[in-house]
């Protein structure tokens, strides 16, 4: 059965999938730094990504220096939700923090 997936690679990218495995959103030649799962609300324009990849562990945000979104998604906010706390990528990203 597939679910909402993500992962982000060593080079930034965003891949969101309705995958079986976080691995089958793996392209040749990429480094996996983890990933989760996603939720859109298409009405408030927001993608919520929370969770760890079964296969590669929670995403290592503090690894990479800038993030490259999906295509399709211009003008939605994506917010990294742990624990119930939601932080937007855009700072997770700029302060390089470790969480």
């Amino acid at each position: 059965m597939a679910y909402p997936k993500f992962i982000i690679t060593q080079d930034g990218h965003l891949r969101l999938g309705m995958v079986t495995l976080h691995r089958h959103l793996i392209e040749a030649g990429d480094e996996c730094l983890g990933g989760g799962y996603w939720r859109i609300n298409h009405f408030a324009k927001e993608v919520e990504l929370s969770g760890a990849s079964s296969d590669y562990g929670a995403p290592q945000w503090h690894r990479i220096d800038k993030l490259h979104l999906p295509d399709g998604y211009e003008g939605y906010n994506f917010v990294w939700n742990i624990g119930g706390k939601r932080m937007p990528l855009p700072m997770l990203i700029k302060q390089n923090r470790k969480i």
